[in-house]
């Protein structure tokens, strides 16, 4: 954007776009919506490409190229400078494990095809990401994608415009254009929708998911606000209602605790909201041109790209389960003072140089092609591999040596229809007695203890995600926790078992945003205020409780173990590379200030005959801190952030042998715990 053509408005959205990102990115409160700071940059940079393309390119070749080489030389040198700072800060002080996985994803970065690495690598914004320091390209890589293919459909309309209208004015034919452009837009929102691959990583990372936003801000441009003026107070009532509607769909999303996949039509309001922001091209609205955030949009594109390593590499100080606010703090000033520093030292001198076509490239490229050998350097020494002392060298095979003694994967219930949901059976042969395990993946985990150690059969019917909670479902599409709930119930008070072992990540139950399904709805499901949540998850799960002890089944439940927060196993390998031992532990009054609500229930179920309340917190915990490493084993207690290591577990569930024997529990006997 030349500066005759730099927009106030347009400016001010960016900065809007990048601080919602940036605050959501941050955890800050009431910032679990700001995710739509992406999808109002995506309207940003429809608009935007698509005018470029009207006023300043035909269809020829020769346009295509210079095209293209303008947003190379827009979007190249601060992302080459922001890898090659990286691979050096890497090179001295990240293990050769970590190295290697940070030059891996300079490649696909730098490559623009990051999107589908990360689709296959991660969960976007997951606190336990804290290896994938390039996770936030993604966007780039979207937009990377339409810059090359955007410019042919939109030359291609143009094209079939001509030559049906060829004495159509200007005006019509870019009339005609939007109706198209509008309908190509609506295609890919229905198709997108109709497919529900939003209900996976698919509708986040890839462009067929993410190319009707920005055909939005294409449509948004030909319809005219450029051409053709509004009134003055109409133009600032609908700058207004579009700001509005991007800060309500912010703030509701993070009320209704959404994620960023499985929204689709959701999120027809923020792009709406950034739509009207730009048609009204209020330049002189005064939101937008508050002075901070004409700065942060002028930095815009080299915050975005500083932050997210920077929160990276909070996560990796010696407070990874409780960062401290000043650290939040000085990672958003640091943020802010990185993406000012890149855009005075390197966007502007580039951008100052305005060679056409690929000729404006040469220092950029020359630049790009020296950062990609550092990368191919470090990964190709298996991240400068003569470094390591030794500590962390058994880390990158740790995830392939416990594969196998994992759940199995053909055992997963995971979004599976009821219908096909299926149990995954341990038998033992001329046992008489059969025991049901349930439970989300908080269950599964239990089964290299159950494989080593039951004398009797053991059915696990399980369901990662899905806690045993009857009417507790979750929104996001693909889920049947609700059918799982009931048919795992079901089996509890099936006469082929008589002990029901119940496992769940209970300490996030009552915060996970689900809806309650009541048949006083006629099984339609709402959602309820936060404060709601504990009380019904503990009125449901007592009266599910209570129904299998009438019916004189012996329930053992498992309560919240202490859990991490990072990725237990990478962790340590980092402390015992960097101090030479682990350090890790988890603060004993976070478990209890996270358990406390569920524990009351257990606690009082536990006076009733036929309940046993078994807990791992007396084997892992002393009155201040739990263990996440086992000296004796020499190995982790978990193999990610809330997950046992099958060896440890299968080494330290011993209070689960007397449900176990030929014989069985006596139903009077005293409650097993260890806490």
């Amino acid at each position: 954007m030349t500066r005759s053509e730099f927009r106030a408005d347009i400016n001010g959205l960016r900065g809007l776009s990048v601080a919602l990102v940036v605050a959501y990115h941050l955890q800050l409160r009431a910032a679990g919506g700001g995710f739509i700071g992406v999808d109002v940059f995506f309207v940003v940079s429809g608009y935007l490409m698509t005018r470029i393309l009207v006023q300043h390119h035909g269809g020829s070749p020769v346009r295509y190229v210079a095209f293209v080489a303008a947003r190379a030389r827009r979007i190249w040198p601060a992302l080459g400078a922001l890898i090659a700072v990286l691979l050096m800060a890497g090179a001295v002080a990240l293990p050769p494990f970590d190295l290697a996985s940070l030059s891996r994803q300079s490649l696909w970065a730098l490559s623009f095809a990051s999107n589908h690495f990360y689709l296959d690598h991660s969960g976007y914004a997951n606190r336990t990401v804290d290896d994938l320091w390039l996770l936030h390209t993604w966007s780039l890589s979207v937009e990377w994608q339409f810059y090359l293919l955007y410019p042919l459909l939109l030359w291609g309309l143009i094209a079939a415009a001509q030559r049906w209208r060829p004495g159509a004015s200007t005006a019509s034919r870019r009339g005609a254009l939007a109706v198209a452009l509008a309908a190509s837009c609506a295609f890919s929102l229905a198709w997108q929708a109709m497919q529900r691959a939003s209900a996976s990583e698919t509708g986040l990372f890839l462009l067929p998911a993410r190319a009707w936003e920005l055909m939005a801000g294409g449509v948004v441009f030909l319809l005219g606000a450029d051409g053709a003026p509004m009134a003055g107070p109409d133009r600032r009532v609908a700058a207004f209602t579009g700001i509005v509607l991007i800060l309500v769909s912010a703030l509701g999303l993070a009320l209704l605790r959404l994620r960023p996949v499985g929204l689709d039509l959701v999120l027809l309001g923020p792009v709406f909201g950034a739509g009207l922001v730009l048609w009204a091209a209020d330049v002189d609205n005064p939101v937008l041109r508050l002075g901070w955030l004409q700065a942060v949009g002028r930095w815009s594109y080299s915050i975005y790209l500083w932050h997210w390593p920077i929160i990276v590499a909070a996560r990796l100080t010696p407070w990874p389960n409780d960062l401290k606010p000043w650290v939040w703090v000085a990672a958003l000033a640091l943020s802010v003072l990185a993406g000012g520093l890149s855009y005075r030292w390197i966007e502007l001198p580039v951008l100052g140089r305005r060679r056409e076509g690929w000729r404006g490239l040469a220092r950029p490229a020359v630049a790009l092609l020296v950062v990609v050998g550092l990368a191919g350097v470090a990964l190709s020494t298996d991240g400068l591999s003569m470094r390591d002392r030794g500590y962390a060298r058994a880390y990158p095979d740790y995830g392939a040596s416990i594969h196998p003694l994992l759940f199995p994967e053909r055992c997963s219930n995971f979004k599976k229809a009821a219908e096909a949901m299926t149990v995954c059976p341990i038998d033992r042969a001329g046992s008489a007695r059969k025991v049901l395990v349930i439970g989300d993946s908080h269950a599964e985990h239990l089964w290299p203890w159950f494989v080593a150690h039951s004398k009797v059969s053991v059915d696990f019917f399980a369901a990662s995600e899905c806690p045993p909670v009857p009417a507790f479902e979750r929104l996001q599409p693909g889920y049947r926790c609700k059918d799982y709930a009931a048919l795992a119930w079901r089996k509890a008070r099936a006469a082929e078992y008589d002990t029901v072992i119940v496992s769940a990540r209970w300490a996030t139950v009552g915060l996970a945003g689900p809806a309650y399904c009541h048949e006083a709805l006629g099984g339609q499901c709402e959602r309820v205020p936060a404060a709601r949540k504990p009380g019904l998850v503990r009125q449901e799960l007592r009266a599910v409780i209570e129904r299998g002890l009438r019916a004189g089944k012996t329930v053992v439940v498992l309560d919240s173990a202490p859990e991490a927060g990072v990725r237990v196993p990478r962790h340590l390998a980092r402390e015992q590379f960097w101090f030479g031992a682990p350090r890790l532990s988890i603060d004993r009054s976070a478990v209890s200030a996270a358990n406390g609500w569920i524990d009351t229930l257990f606690e009082e179920l536990r006076a009733q005959p036929g309940f046993h309340l078994a807990s791992l917190r007396g084997t892992l915990c002393d009155d201040r801190v739990c263990r996440v490493y086992d000296d004796t084993l020499v190995r982790p207690i978990y193999y990610d952030e809330s997950h046992f290591d099958p060896v440890w577990i299968a080494e330290n569930a011993r209070f689960l042998e007397p449900f176990v024997q030929r014989d069985g529990p006596a139903p009077s006997a005293a409650p097993v715990t260890t806490q």
